[in-house]
């Protein structure tokens, strides 16, 4: 495989497990009572801040999903990303969680959704927990 298509899936997965680990950080917060957007200004003044972070968290506080980077192509790029993987048998259980995630979303029916919608995946599997 080229080293810049290496790459490109690298950087996809630390895109992918950090949307999703928002994601999750918001639904845990909102699940305890606590303030998303509180939330996302101390996320958005600290070290692991970015410009992808600030945009994502303040798409999960106003629950504003339109799309930058659609459920679907996210999910392709999972499972391009996880092949390359299991073709080198590397270990990738983050990206294997997102992808059951991702995956979830389809059949919500919020394919066409910013990947910041993954928040509905993780409520589902909350109300049926």
């Amino acid at each position: 495989m080229p080293s810049a298509l290496v790459m490109k899936f690298a950087v996809n997965l630390f895109l992918i497990t950090m949307v999703t680990g928002l994601a999750e950080a918001v639904h845990f917060a909102e699940e305890h009572d606590a303030d998303p957007a509180l939330l996302a200004r101390i996320l958005g003044a600290g070290p692991m801040a970015s410009t992808v972070s600030r945009v994502k968290a303040d798409k999960l506080v106003h629950g504003d999903f339109e799309v930058q980077a659609s459920i679907a192509d996210v999910l392709k790029n999972n499972r391009l990303i996880a092949d390359a993987a299991r073709a080198r048998r590397t270990a990738s259980p983050l990206l294997d969680v997102c992808h059951a995630l991702f995956g979830e979303m389809l059949e919500l029916g919020h394919a066409g959704a910013d990947m910041a919608a993954v928040i509905h995946a993780l409520r589902a599997r909350t109300r049926s927990a």
